[in-house]
């Protein structure tokens, strides 16, 4: 009993001493067993006093897995060291970690590598014991305000610096949601099925445009909405999605006008509808041809 006390009070000055910091922030993706990087990234981040961490979503966008009081991370002590990883292993790595119920985000630091640091995924729910799953932590050449790496995909891009994103929400309080604080930004529940008669919402978002020397920006966009054959539902070429002084900075996130709004109505076709929105940058001279989709069913 007095060598596990003094085994813990041992665990509780490693943990102190190699606790995380804010230089564990930044972008991670999880390592296949055999070896290569899989496109499944988080990003891990510190405020005050708070850890956070948020999983990329397939449209592009980040999801907080630490949402809530009951999903919030909390600093791992030695017993939780204990369960998380082998006594050879503390006493080898160092391990540090804060943990919810789901997971433990872990460094470790080898003895045999001074100033080498690795990091761990922990899963913990629905196991028998705890499992352990490599992180491999990246610089990414482009972030955004928050540091968290941006990817290209079909509805979000970057081209030139000028950036854009198509997104389909069927939150009809979209407009109560989006009327924040420039600097935030807030999450739309994205509409993949949809139902005949409710509505949903294509939003088109557009950040750091050119300006003109009296500092407006000048964005234009071209709009197709496809039934599932391919046919034309709806077209509109250079529809003014901005045009004037922009209300906060360049890099901040803003909607274009035109907010296109479908209700599927009775002889409307079923199946895979495509939007495409070319945001257009007429003073930077640069388009990003955005397209997203949703099923009518």
């Amino acid at each position: 009993m007095i060598h596990r006390l003094a085994l813990i009070a041992l665990f509780s000055i490693m943990f102190n001493a190699y606790a995380l910091d804010q230089s564990d922030s930044g972008n991670y993706a999880v390592v296949h067993r055999d070896g290569h990087i899989t496109d499944f990234t988080f990003f891990v981040s510190h405020d005050a006093g708070q850890w956070n961490v948020e999983q990329r979503q397939p449209d592009g966008s980040w999801a907080s897995a630490t949402c809530s009081n009951d999903c919030m991370l909390k600093e791992s002590k030695a017993l939780d060291l204990e369960r998380f990883f082998s006594e050879n292993e503390i006493k080898e790595t160092h391990p540090s970690c804060v943990h919810n119920e789901a997971f433990a985000f872990c460094r470790q630091d080898d003895i045999l590598r001074p100033g080498e640091k690795e990091y761990t995924l922990v899963a913990l729910m629905m196991m028998e014991r705890p499992i352990q799953i490599q992180l491999k932590r990246f610089d990414s050449g482009r972030t955004d305000a928050q540091g968290r790496a941006q990817y290209d995909t079909e509805s979000r891009k970057v081209l030139n610096g000028f950036g854009g994103w198509l997104l389909v929400t069927s939150d009809e309080n979209w407009q109560s949601k989006w009327d924040t604080q420039p600097e935030t930004t807030p999450h739309f529940k994205m509409a993949e099925i949809i139902a005949k008669g409710k509505p949903v919402y294509a939003l088109t978002f557009f950040s750091n445009p050119k300006l003109d020397d009296h500092g407006d920006a000048d964005i234009s966009c071209d709009i197709d909405l496809l039934k599932p054959d391919g046919s034309a539902s709806f077209q509109q070429k250079n529809a003014i999605c901005f045009k004037g002084a922009l209300k906060g900075q360049p890099n901040y996130l803003y909607l274009s006008a035109p907010v296109v709004k479908f209700i599927g109505e009775q002889n409307d076709p079923y199946g895979t509808w495509q939007i495409s929105i070319t945001l257009k940058d007429n003073i930077g001279h640069t388009s990003l041809p955005l397209r997203t989709s949703f099923i009518l069913q």
